[in-house]
């Protein structure tokens, strides 16, 4: 039998995160729980599919690809987890450039996700599959779904469905270069979200919209939102996003000529915890121009 705290936990995809909230290493938590449990039991599997939402949230592809392997080899699947499964191992697929493999899934998980709900009618997996679409590319796709969640459930006070929602149209905006209405949509989900306590989200939240402000060079508010965000992060779990939140506000600080404080932020900057060509080029270019300032 799971823990209370498990046991307890909302059917939110960000379950996790609710039964983390104590734990410091909420990886090894989860793996300690699945081993307590009977192979292929109810909470068995309750328990991977906690831990597949945790390598997808923290972006650990490759563990989520091999875990997402192991489970899909199992014969007999509860349906929720097919379709979790189906939808992770598309977008895990897409990102290791396996995009024919990802799209058979893809729609796997699009009629698995579709058939949850006329099942069960909860309007996350509708937000879930309009995500699945924009991954795909079907921006015209994802916006049809998620007009047709905000037409079922826009009244609803569910800060989390509220933060997905926008958090996603937010995304078709940005698909067809409208910043402008991201920038809004990127407020509501965070206004959404701050009626909450969960800190991955509320990080989320905060970066994605000093990111749309700096790209509508609005470049002090940008700031201040990543500046609000730095408290939320846990050293050792969120030290990549600390990293490029850091690049971020030092580049910020360099369009506002404000040389020292931005010095500074790269100064607090561990380079070899930015990923990607981008943020690297980005750093180095920094360290440039301070230099030749």
């Amino acid at each position: 039998m799971l823990p209370a705290g498990i046991a307890q936990a909302s059917e939110h995809y960000s379950d996790h995160e609710q039964i983390c909230r104590t734990q410091p290493d909420c990886q090894g938590y989860l793996r300690q729980q699945i081993n307590l449990q009977p192979p292929e039991s109810v909470d068995w599997y309750k328990l991977q599919s906690y831990l597949l939402d945790f390598y997808y949230d923290k972006q650990k592809f490759p563990e989520l690809r091999a875990l997402c392997e192991q489970l899909l080899a199992l014969p007999d699947k509860p349906v929720v987890l097919q379709a979790q499964l189906s939808f992770y191992y598309a977008k895990v697929l897409l990102l290791f450039g396996e995009r024919q493999l990802a799209m058979q899934y893809a729609q796997q998980a699009s009629e698995q996700l579709t058939d949850l709900f006329a099942g069960f009618a909860n309007p996350l997996r509708l937000v879930e599959l309009a995500n699945l679409q924009l991954t795909l590319g079907q921006t015209d796709r994802a916006e049809l779904l998620l007009l047709k969640a905000e037409g079922l459930y826009g009244k609803s006070r569910d800060p989390v469905f509220l933060f997905e929602l926008y958090s996603n149209k937010a995304l078709v905006e940005d698909r067809r270069q409208q910043l402008g209405y991201a920038s809004i949509y990127r407020q509501r989900a965070l206004d959404a979200i701050l009626q909450t306590e969960d800190a991955g989200k509320i990080i989320v939240a905060l970066g994605n919209l000093a990111r749309t402000k700096q790209l509508l060079g609005h470049y002090q508010p940008a700031r201040q939102l990543y500046q609000r965000a730095m408290p939320y992060l846990t050293p050792g779990v969120d030290d990549s996003l600390r990293a490029v939140y850091l690049l971020r506000l030092a580049e910020l600080c360099w369009r506002l000529s404000e040389l020292p404080a931005s010095r500074q932020y790269l100064q607090q900057l561990n380079p070899a915890h930015l990923n990607g060509d981008t943020h690297q080029q980005l750093y180095q270019q920094l360290l440039t121009q301070l230099a030749q300032s």
